[in-house]
């Protein structure tokens, strides 16, 4: 292995953190120091991996790990840089952030002091118990200056992950896609919960009735592109149908409506796209889309 990946330094200790350290740990990475705000914090994992120290925020004085990898909330990146970056020699050492949405230019005071900059985020959610073969065959978009990226790729691939490289400019728009992969998912099958609550009295047997055509949906996505496996009335160009939707939803969930409406306005173009959907069934969707929407939207 690389000399660069012979130790390293991680700055949390949430969920990622634990993962990614226990992880490159039974690689046979050497773990220096855990930098947290309060050694409770690092405790469970000090006590697991049996080697490095921890080391509180206010007694940070740097490190001499090669590799430091700073893994906490997306908000504290800024002002902790600002913070970590006073202390120690930083020239030749790389410095990689797991957040998904901020590039390396958050990370400007290392590199001021001569430091390699870049992010190393993993597309995939995880609580802390998970082993190394949480990371097995998942993305990573890694990006930054060419020393950090080749790091964090060689930190991928020993990972047997797969990296892939994101532009400093676009890794904003890299995070939305994920989030909307993941979370927002999330969100609208409980959005589609609710609906259902509605409709059948109660929340029970939703999981049970909607979990094989969600599973269904998904994998044929995956397998064939959505374009393909896009289904349903607005794909049959079902006017009627969709009417019929927006009236249910306006009258016992009107707070939906928007959000079914920019739903079903992206569903209309997938469908175009696909070339299952002429575009005069197109407009006439749309129309309905318009009008139930910024109908409900007037009469507030």
């Amino acid at each position: 292995m690389h000399t660069l990946l012979s130790d390293f330094t991680l700055v949390g200790a949430g969920s990622l953190g634990t993962v990614l350290g226990r992880s490159l740990v039974k690689l046979g990475l050497r773990l220096d120091q855990i930098v947290v705000r309060q050694q409770q914090s690092a405790q469970k994992m000090l006590l697991e991996l049996e080697q490095g120290k921890i080391v509180e925020l206010k007694s940070w004085k740097g490190t001499d790990s090669p590799l430091v990898i700073i893994a906490i909330l997306d908000d504290q990146l800024e002002d902790l840089s600002e913070l970590l970056a006073k202390s120690g020699n930083w020239e030749g050492k790389t410095v990689l952030h797991t957040s998904g949405v901020h590039n390396n230019e958050v990370l400007r005071p290392f590199a001021n002091k001569g430091a390699f900059t870049g992010s190393f985020h993993p597309l995939q959610t995880f609580v802390g118990t998970e082993e190394r073969a949480a990371f097995r065959g998942i993305t990573v978009g890694v990006e930054g200056d060419p020393t950090a990226v080749v790091t964090a790729r060689q930190l991928a691939d020993a990972l047997l992950a797969e990296a892939v490289e994101i532009s400093s400019e676009n890794k904003s728009l890299y995070h939305a896609a994920a989030v909307l992969a993941g979370n927002a998912a999330i969100t609208l099958l409980s959005v589609s919960e609710e609906i259902w609550e509605k409709a059948a009295g109660s929340r029970s047997g939703f999981t049970a009735a909607m979990g094989p055509l969600l599973k269904t949906s998904v994998q044929n996505s995956l397998v064939y592109g959505p374009s393909r496996a896009l289904t349903g009335p607005i794909e049959r160009g079902d006017v009627g149908t969709l009417k019929e939707h927006f009236v249910a939803i306006a009258a016992r969930l009107p707070h939906l409506l928007a959000l079914y409406g920019s739903i079903a306005t992206e569903t209309v173009h997938l469908a175009v796209r696909s070339g299952r959907l002429p575009a005069d069934k197109a407009v006439e969707l749309l129309d309905v889309i318009s009008n139930y929407v910024l109908g409900e939207a007037t009469s507030e």
